[in-house]
């Protein structure tokens, strides 16, 4: 073999470097991954079971970078619950398309809220809503991420809706049809009789369309 053709032998191609992330990059890497470990923990432990000890563990950080981003449990917690509520109002868009194409309107806006409502991640809203009732600092932080995600709701509704945009009725029913839902959701585990979810549904679906012709 010659030198030549021992020297390409040799050669190798230089690894490429990855760009190094900026510090509001890793920051917001940190941010995101405590908001996930929190639900998760919810969901799996309970609020109780829920400490920040055990976030840290999921997450991957020390609790001095955890105090970093969130001053205390109830202020992480209420974070994670705008962060859930945020992101099961994208499913929701991103599944009605398809079942509008086979299914009427109202049929396929309350099937497809009840399938967002069936999603084991709500477990984590459950249990702090649960939890508010004697803890009023949790209360205090959850009141404010509820309200707006009851107006985020009520907006998009009347974006699907827009007939029905400047009826109090018509909200009065979306404030009443996802109670309803959720009630449903949090007692499925004792009473997991899909006929009985079936009737509700509909009975909801016919209480919008009659919400819609008034």
């Amino acid at each position: 073999m010659s030198k030549l053709a021992r020297g390409r032998s040799l050669s190798f191609t230089r690894p490429v470097r990855q760009p190094r992330r900026t510090q509001g990059e890793r920051r917001a890497t940190t941010h995101q991954g405590l908001l996930d470990a929190t639900i998760e923990s919810l969901v799996e432990a309970g609020y109780a079971g829920t400490t920040t000890p055990s976030i840290c563990r999921r997450a991957g950080v020390s609790q001095g970078a955890l105090f970093k981003h969130f001053a205390s449990k109830a202020e992480l917690v209420a974070a994670a619950a705008e962060h859930l509520f945020a992101n099961l109002i994208d499913e929701f868009r991103a599944g009605l398309p398809a079942l509008v194409g086979s299914e009427d309107r109202e049929t396929a806006v309350v099937r497809q809220l009840w399938t967002v409502f069936q999603q084991p991640r709500l477990g984590a809203a459950f249990e702090l809503y649960v939890a508010a009732r004697t803890d009023p600092d949790l209360a205090l932080r959850l009141s404010p991420v509820s309200n707006r995600h009851g107006e985020n709701l009520r907006r998009y509704a009347h974006e699907l809706f827009p007939e029905a945009a400047h009826d109090a009725a018509f909200d009065a029913f979306v404030d009443f049809g996802v109670s309803a839902l959720q009630g449903a959701a949090l007692s499925r585990p004792l009473q997991p009789d899909a006929g009985a979810h079936e009737s509700m549904l509909a009975v909801l679906i016919n209480l919008l369309r009659q919400t819609l012709s008034q």
